[in-house]
Parts: C-alpha cells; structure tokens; sequence
C-alpha cells in the first residue's frame, strides 16, 4: 500500500490566495472561492488590540450618540448664513439633523477612529502608513486634517487622552458632513463616495469637495474648537487624576454595566466627577477611625488567615510596641533604639461589598464632614468602598435596591454612585450565596429580610431597623456576630430581637 501524503493547510491557502491551484476548486464557483480572506482595513499600523479597539468603539459611540453632542451642533448650525441660505422647506429640525448624524457616524469607515487614535498614541516613527493610492486618497486626507501637534505632545502613550482627541476628531468630521447634506448635497455625496474608494471622478474633485467641507470660515472654526476642548479637557484630566486612574478610565470603557464614563468625559462632567472624588475624600477623612473600628470587626469576622510583618519602631503606626521600648534600660535604648522592631498582624483576604442605594441612603449618617455638611449614609459607603480598594481588599462591587447590580470598582465609577429606589435585602443575600465569597451589606435596613448566609456580615447605617427581619433570621445574625450598626457616634451590636445593644 502507498504511504499517505500530507500537506500543510497553511501553504495550500496560501497558494489557493495566490491562484496558483485552481483545478474543481476555481473562481467564484469553487470551494476555496467561498473562504472570505480577511483583511483589516486600517491605513496605519501597529494594529489595536482586539480589546482596546472595543474600549476605543465603546467611546466613541457613546460620545457620538450623546444628545448634547449633536445638539450644540446643531445649534451653531442654525446661526449660520449657510444655515439661512437652505430653502426653508428643506432646513432640518434637530430631530432630522440628530437622524443624519447618526446615520453618517454609522456609515463612516470605523477604522478611521482607530487610525486617529494610533497617530495620537504613538510616536510617529513608530508608525507605518499603507501605501496612498487612488482608493485610499481621500481617507489620507482625512488623517492630513486630523492632526494636530500640540495634542499628539499631550497625548502621546496616554489611552484615554489619546481617545479624546480622536473622539472630537471625528465629531467634527461628521459633524462638517452632516451640515454638508444640506448646504452642499453633491460635494457630500463626493466625499463619501471617495471614503468608500467608490469615486468615478479624479481625486481632485473630492479634494475641492474636501475644501468646501473644511476650509470654509465655519469649517476652520469647529476643528478649532473641537482641538481646543480636547486639550482643556486633557489638561483638566491631568490636574485632578494621576495617570493610573486615567488608564483604568479607559480600561472600563467597554466593561457591562452603565455607559462609558471615559465617552461621557467633558469638561461639566469632569467637573461633577473632582466634586465626587472630593466628596469621599473628605468622607474618607471625617470616617477615618470609624471605618477602621468597622473593617476591624468585619474581616476579623471573615477571615482567620494574616500576615505578620516587622516595621522598625519609630516608622510603625502600632504604638504597642512602645511597652517594650519603655522595660529597656536607658542606655540600651540609645544603643538599640535603631534595631527594635514592631510586630503588626494583619488580616488578609479580599471581600465583596452590597451597597443599598434605596432613596432613604441620601440621609445623613450622623456625622459631619470638615466642611461643617453632613455626610449622606451613600457617601458613608462610597467611602467605606473607595477604602477597601485603597487596601487591596475590595473583590467587587453591587448595588441593590429592588435588584442588585455589579458595579466597577475604579475610584471614578465608585464616585459616581447614586441613590433612589426601594429595598429588596433578600436579593442581595441570595446573590451572596449564588456568589459565594465573603460580603459586607451596608444598608439601613429599610425592609425585612428572611435568608440567612454565613457569608454575610451587615453593617446598618444610622436608622437602621434590623428589627424588620424575621425573627429567626435575626436571631441568627446576631448570635454569630454578624451585624452591628454605626450611628455616627458609636458602633453597637444588634440583640436577637433585632434592636442596638448600647
């Protein structure tokens, strides 16, 4: 019997690409002439990661669907004499103009973003652009308008500033080609046909079509102000986040949940953000000694595994050690002082965190901040949660009001936690035990509760009314240690009644 031959897959393809096998398996017809051989269509090389071309499309459209976007454009439309020279019976209503920008942002080439992006991230002699040809021509006209010297300086290995740029880049070129459908419907037509390689003129019309579009006092104007906001905003980025909070920005953009932070990212926006972050920031620091009593009592509940670690004496924060240093005799303190060390037992291991966001946690949780305000309970958890990530314990992040929601656990998305709804402390418990790792619930128990899970240890904030759970539950809770409640002033446990033990 003959030996069986074998080929490579790979070279037969290659060759099938080539045209070099033909045979039953020619053109169209054939087998091989079925297989779609991709090919990305990007100009610019290095390509995206898969992932990041996701977070970079999660921005755009965000950004390009937001309402405010399209309106301002709008507005500053309709103030044009280009605007009054449309015969009234064709001028658009926002409503017709929002329909078109959509439609023109959905028919762009998508990889344009991506190209203008790579052109503001990297150095340009990291770059390799595709060779310019006839199909290509009016797309490299487009990268030719897109750049700008001074963002590429700001922007430059950073993802998230890198994204804006080319975010507003884009705006503006479908903001320019939507205006166009109505002031010149022709020369608009010319550069979408010469974006699809589609042209059945020269390129030099669709370079006058370009001009029109671009060049024109209006045109000039709105790149650059679209240039001049991506700029104040990166620099308004830079004045309030250190560089790894921009990064993990970026890195949540295509994470489920809520829409894209990074795509809502405006200077207003920036500016309810820093007032956020403030927010917890002076909560951190009002809650300070009560959280730190309130982390004590539930990880030491949850976990029996720790970590010894030895800090030199005066750079320990564990004052204990002093007891030692004070048995010396005088001289060997001079002597030794240096050498003593302190040991600090801590305990370890990551936990989850259920955060009531019903409407009653936008109440006081009994303390005031610095600034003489109160601190609302929501803030209290904001807090609570943006400190547990701070000490690498926070695994991740829910909300329940009637339901339970996963959330991001970034400082960013912490930040901007609302509150409004009912109570269903059932569905957080159920999803702690479908979940089954360890979890704090802070709520202030404005509803019953049936289910008991070892996995569950309930922090009440001020009002709270453990007395709403059924009796057998309760009972349990507080048998085991696994309830207390923060009033502000103090810290109490809850008796199996339901009720605080002063």
């Amino acid at each position: 019997m003959a030996s069986k031959s074998y080929k490579n897959v790979y070279t037969i393809l290659e060759k099938v690409k080539k045209g070099e096998i033909k045979s039953h398996y020619k053109d169209d017809e054939g087998l091989f002439g079925k297989i779609n051989f991709y090919k990305k269509p990007d100009i610019i090389k290095p390509y995206l990661h898969y992932i990041d071309e996701w977070r970079l499309e999660s921005i755009m459209d965000t950004h390009m669907q937001d309402i405010k976007t399209i309106q301002d454009t709008f507005q500053k439309f309709i103030k044009t004499a280009d605007y009054k020279k449309i015969d009234p019976a064709k001028q658009p209503d926002s409503n017709q103009f929002a329909t078109k920008f959509k439609d023109n942002y959905r028919k762009f080439p998508k990889h344009m973003s991506k190209d203008i992006f790579k052109m503001y991230y990297n150095q340009i002699n990291k770059l390799d652009f595709q060779e310019r040809d006839e199909k290509n021509h009016t797309k490299f006209k487009f990268l030719e308008r897109a750049n700008n010297p001074v963002g590429k300086i700001m922007s430059e290995h950073s993802n998230l500033k890198s994204a804006i740029y080319a975010r507003n880049v884009l705006a503006y070129f479908i903001a320019r080609m939507t205006i166009m459908d109505y002031v010149d419907p022709q020369a608009s037509q010319d550069i979408k046909d010469g974006l699809n390689g589609q042209s059945d003129f020269d390129n030099q019309g669709c370079d006058k079509a370009m001009e029109k579009m671009m060049d024109s006092k209006q045109g000039k104007s709105m790149l650059d102000e679209a240039m001049q906001k991506a700029q104040d905003l990166c620099k308004q980025l830079d004045e309030n986040m250190d560089e790894e909070v921009q990064e993990q920005m970026f890195e949540n953009a295509n994470k489920p949940g809520d829409d894209s932070t990074a795509g809502k990212l405006s200077p207003d926006f920036m500016r309810q953000i820093v007032a956020r972050l403030e927010r917890i920031n002076l909560s951190m620091g009002s809650l300070k000694e009560k959280i730190k009593k309130l982390l004590d009592k539930s990880v030491s509940y949850f976990s029996a595994n720790e970590t010894t670690e030895y800090e030199d004496l005066f750079n320990s924060d564990n004052v204990a050690g002093l007891e030692d240093y004070e048995l010396l005799h005088p001289k060997l303190r001079k002597i030794f002082a240096e050498d003593l060390q302190v040991k600090n037992t801590k305990k370890v291991g990551k936990i989850d965190i259920y955060i009531d966001i019903s409407g009653s946690m936008s109440s006081s949780c009994g303390v005031s901040g610095d600034d003489g305000n109160y601190i609302s309970k929501i803030d209290f958890c904001k807090a609570f949660a943006a400190k547990l990530k701070s000490m690498d314990m926070l695994n991740e992040l829910y909300m329940f009001d009637n339901r339970v929601k996963k959330g991001k656990t970034d400082v960013i998305s912490i930040s901007m936690i609302d509150c409004g709804g009912g109570t269903t402390i059932d569905a957080a418990v159920r999803s702690i035990e479908k979940n089954g790792v360890n979890a704090l619930v802070i709520t202030d128990a404005e509803d019953d509760c049936s289910i008991y899970s070892d996995k569950a240890f309930f922090i009440g904030v001020e009002g709270a009314r453990f007395n709403y759970f059924h009796d057998n539950t309760i009972k349990e809770y507080s048998n085991k240690g696994q309830v207390v409640v923060f009033d502000g002033k103090t810290i109490s446990k809850v008796n199996e009644e339901g009720n605080i033990v002063k």
